[in-house]
């Protein structure tokens, strides 16, 4: 299943989003360390622009104590739903 990015910041406001959550599970006891976090084309994984529409995966890896933790999303930018 695809998550379908609506927000009227798209992958700028994604990328924030993420931030967010990660910055506040830094502060956790124990605290979660940011490998990477990654919003990337998935035909070549190369990072996105602000402007981007299209297929996307939002990538992050981190690790709490000695647990790597890596996980991703597919995301889609780009108009829903359109009626025309």
């Amino acid at each position: 299943a695809h998550a379908v990015a609506t927000t009227a910041g798209g992958p700028a406001a994604i990328r924030a989003a993420a931030r967010l959550v990660l910055d506040e599970a830094a502060r956790l006891d124990p605290p979660l360390r940011l490998d990477y976090l990654a919003l990337v084309d998935p035909s070549d994984f190369t990072d996105i622009g602000d402007g981007f529409t299209g297929e996307a995966v939002l990538a992050v890896a981190a690790r709490v104590g000695a647990t790597r933790l890596i996980d991703n999303i597919p995301l889609t930018f780009g108009t829903f739903g359109d009626a025309s």
